[in-house]
């Protein structure tokens, strides 16, 4: 797709083909953040979706990469597309060129052939949301705009002892006495995993979890953490051998980013497994220098107190067709009653209430 503008754009499905981005990705200093690697956005896709990754040219110039993937049912194309762009999309070139940019990418998913709708993730203030409304102003795609949240962020300090004090006397006093008595038990914190040893743990620890992990998520976030050149894993052994609880990740230039943790409170309900390896994990991430975790996906109770959920705004965008509408107010209407699995899709179409 091309433009009177300068901007020139495709839509890449291709495993293959979104590899080969990584070396013009890598050329613009982009390889820094793993969020900009193609291979984690690859491997963060289910499969029940496929990839629509829009790659916007100025010229014979990159201009922008908006990861991007649609819905599957039943084998089917859905029809529409999905973006978290809450951490941004990789931007080339002059920044100035950032909106139109973005509006050319998602104009060309738009008309996109059997796309009928997109849901985006973006920050509140945040260029991308502003893309979105001047993308508004010249088209008749119709716009639902909600808050949500997501991801969540800790700010780590100088020294874990500041963090510890920034807690309230309840969370500061359990960090501090389930820490002592995990190693009072003789069990080991292994602070530097390889990705086998990862892979091992999470194979054991799935069926010792109190509440389930859903089919294959697992999998897919340690499939994750794998492109990351610096992986980020840390675990807890039993005196004995045994794996007590792990958690997988990556880092960013100045964040650790948890994306799954997996613990056996079956055995062990009175230890606080997950607290435990919390506390090492960010003393762990001070030492290093970072300055934040990122939780993907939020938190529970106790960090879910002291982390901040990064603002977000949800949008639902939507092809003005009559039939399209009218496929909406069913969805939207019919989805409080669906069976589980059909409820989450229906979601995907229209937005209501669980």
């Amino acid at each position: 797709m091309g433009s009177s503008t300068g901007y020139s754009a495709a839509v890449l499905s291709s495993a293959a083909e979104i590899r080969d981005l990584q070396a013009l990705l890598g050329a613009s200093g982009a390889q820094s953040d793993v969020f900009r690697n193609p291979a984690f956005f690859l491997a963060s896709v289910p499969k029940t979706w496929t990839p629509k990754v829009v790659v916007v040219r100025k010229g014979s110039e990159l201009a922008r990469v908006v990861p991007a993937k649609e819905r599957l049912l039943f084998g089917f194309h859905l029809g529409i597309a999905y973006a978290d762009l809450t951490f941004g999309c990789a931007r080339f070139g002059d920044q100035r060129d950032c909106p139109e940019a973005l509006v050319f990418a998602l104009n060309t998913l738009l008309a996109s052939p059997g796309i009928r709708g997109i849901r985006l993730r973006v920050r509140r203030h945040s260029p991308e949301l502003a893309a979105v409304r001047k993308l508004l102003t010249s088209t008749r795609w119709k716009a639902q705009f909600s808050r949500v949240k997501d991801h969540a962020v800790l700010p780590l300090p100088g020294t874990y002892d500041q963090l510890l004090q920034s807690f309230g006397s309840v969370t500061r006093r359990n960090f501090r006495y389930y820490r002592r008595r995990f190693e009072a038990a003789g069990h080991v914190y292994l602070d530097n995993l390889s990705l086998d040893e990862a892979r091992s743990a999470v194979a054991y620890l799935e069926s010792k979890c109190s509440i389930p992990s859903r089919r294959g998520l697992t999998r897919r976030l340690i499939d994750m953490a794998a492109t990351a050149g610096r992986p980020l894993a840390v675990g807890l052994k039993h005196r004995n051998g045994e794996w007590m609880s792990v958690v997988c990740g990556v880092y960013r230039p100045e964040a650790g980013v948890l994306l799954l943790q997996l613990n056996n409170d079956r055995d062990f309900p009175k230890d606080s497994l997950s607290v435990v390896l919390r506390a090492y994990l960010i003393e762990t991430l001070i030492q290093q220098g970072m300055k934040e975790l990122i939780i993907w996906a939020g938190t529970a109770a106790p960090l879910s107190r002291y982390a901040t959920y990064i603002p977000t705004v949800g949008i639902y965008l939507d092809s003005p067709a009559y039939g399209w509408r009218f496929l909406r107010w069913l969805a939207s209407k019919l989805g409080p009653w669906l069976p589980k699995d059909i409820k989450r899709d229906s979601r995907w179409i229209a937005p209501f209430s669980l």
